[in-house]
């Protein structure tokens, strides 16, 4: 519910450029990472960036500050 700070904004890129290589180096894991959910993806949408960005995602979702407000 807030906007990033600078040097948090730094590390979810990092993470998403990270994931987007390692996705890109292994199409299989994107394509099984995508598997999960109860709504098919997109397959318009590239499997390496869909699947960095849910990685990007599911480490905001799992910070404590998302779990438990102030």
């Amino acid at each position: 519910c807030r906007e990033p700070k600078p040097s948090e904004l730094a590390v979810l890129l990092d993470l998403y450029r990270w994931q987007r290589d390692y996705f890109e180096k292994n199409p299989p894991a994107a394509e099984q990472l995508l598997q999960v959910g109860e709504s098919p993806r997109d397959e318009q949408l590239p499997a390496r960036e869909l699947a960095a960005w849910t990685m990007v995602c599911n480490a905001l979702l799992n910070l404590d500050e998302t779990i438990t407000k102030p």
